[in-house]
């Protein structure tokens, strides 16, 4: 299995384990920024040439980017408040693929990633509750504000 992370991590443009994730790839315990940046270097050794290490289940929302360069390791850190919300299946997710659209449309890894961090609480935020435990987050949400602002303002479909 080591054998396999490590062939997947060198194929990949960036990885995006959560804290809990880095700790199994790594070996590493990952609680805090200390520990986080340990983890991302062991990544980097391991053959990932950009980490994100998310930590939204640590009781402070704090992520790392860390990405090798030219010039040696670069380093990022990403702080928010910590979102209160039963409404998070699906976070990881659609980080990673927010990160994937935003290196797609050409932006660099530190924008793209700061971007997808505001997709997301978006997503969290706009959630509705639905069913028992863990809900989905909202992707949809900016299509609740398009009909609003139609709805107020009928000129702006002609």
């Amino acid at each position: 299995a080591r054998l396999l992370a490590e062939k997947m991590l060198a194929l990949a443009t960036v990885v995006t384990p959560n804290v809990d994730e880095a700790a199994v790839l790594t070996g590493l315990a990952v609680t805090n920024p200390d520990q986080m940046r340990a983890a991302a270097h062991k990544l980097h050794q391991m053959g990932s040439p950009a980490v994100v290490i998310t930590g939204g289940h640590l009781d402070k929302a704090i992520d790392l980017l860390s990405f090798t360069t030219k010039r040696g390791t670069e380093q990022e850190v990403f702080k928010s408040a910590r979102l209160r919300s039963n409404s998070t299946h699906g976070t990881g997710c659609a980080f990673a693929t927010s990160i994937a659209c935003h290196l797609a449309l050409g932006r660099g890894l530190p924008e793209a990633v700061l971007l997808a961090k505001a997709y997301v609480t978006a997503t969290i935020t706009n959630a509705h509750p639905v069913g028992r435990g863990t809900g989905p987050v909202h992707h949809l949400y900016r299509m609740n504000q398009q009909r609003r602002v139609i709805a107020s303002d009928p000129e702006t479909i002609n």
